[in-house]
């Protein structure tokens, strides 16, 4: 059975009218599977979004429009006197996915192609539903790739789950680093508390990579029904609180249904399924 298109999946979501046109300006290869690519946006243009949000990609002789959650900032799309803005995304190689196999050609065959992009996507902060101001506790569930994340003025706590990678070597984690940045366990200032979950390794495997980065807690194993309720935190108000639920459709599926048994309504549990 042919797989649906990004566009076929996505066709009922808010997205843009305009296409704006960027440059392919530069490859970070991660690891053997996830390449890093920042598209230069021209001088004159202006491309805004909210975080969690997508782009469509056209690119030069591919029929498919490619579907990939930007994960660079608002801010780094806007242009200062030092460097043009620019919009980043995270690509894994899916040689079966036309748009991402063009996009993991060799470096010197696409450096610096034009490509067309449009902003669309539901999946946003602040969510749509609820005050951000009135928001204290919110809780990121992830998995795979795509994730992204915001410095938010409040309780925040992310379940980051994973396969360890083979080098063993943390830093080979898409965005792991980043999240190493923010992780400001025990201070008042933007109070990121990171569980880091790691699949296919073992226990002792998982100690000694758990001492690369100071989380909350490394893991091995799967993100469980336990580790989700304890994200809400021992005293959270369903008025004041909002989860996000990025990964693959059937893992999303299950950590949903989890936090509306507990009672939480829909509105509060936002989700994004990747394939």
């Amino acid at each position: 059975m042919t797989s649906s298109t990004h566009q076929e999946r996505t066709a009922t979501a808010q997205r843009e009218a305009d296409l704006h046109r960027v440059k392919l300006a530069s490859i970070d290869q991660v690891n053997e599977s996830v390449r890093v690519l920042r598209l230069q946006i021209p001088p004159a243009k202006d491309v805004k979004f909210l975080p969690g949000q997508w782009l469509d990609v056209h690119l030069p002789n591919v029929q498919q429009a490619g579907g990939f959650t930007i994960t660079s900032t608002p801010k780094d799309a806007q242009h200062t006197a030092d460097k043009p803005g620019y919009l980043e995304l995270a690509i894994q190689k899916s040689p079966n996915n036309p748009p991402a196999a063009w996009l993991w050609k060799p470096e010197d065959e696409i450096l610096g192609s034009d490509v067309q992009v449009r902003v669309g996507g539901n999946f946003i902060w602040p969510p749509p539903s609820l005050d951000p101001k009135e928001i204290e506790t919110v809780a990121f569930i992830a998995g795979g790739v795509g994730i992204n994340p915001e410095k938010l003025n409040r309780r925040i706590s992310l379940l980051y789950g994973t396969r360890a990678p083979k080098s063993r070597n943390l830093s080979d984690i898409l965005f792991l680093d980043r999240l190493g940045d923010q992780n400001h366990i025990g201070k008042d200032k933007d109070p990121l508390s990171v569980d880091l979950f790691l699949s296919q390794c073992s226990e002792e495997e998982k100690q000694e990579m758990g001492s690369q980065y100071k989380f909350h807690s490394t893991r091995a194993g799967r993100i469980d029904r336990n580790a989700l309720l304890r994200a809400l935190g021992p005293d959270f108000e369903l008025q004041k609180t909002v989860v996000y639920i990025c990964g693959p459709p059937q893992m999303t599926d299950e950590f949903e249904e989890v936090y509306l048994e507990q009672g939480l309504p829909k509105s509060i549990v936002l989700t994004e399924k990747w394939w």
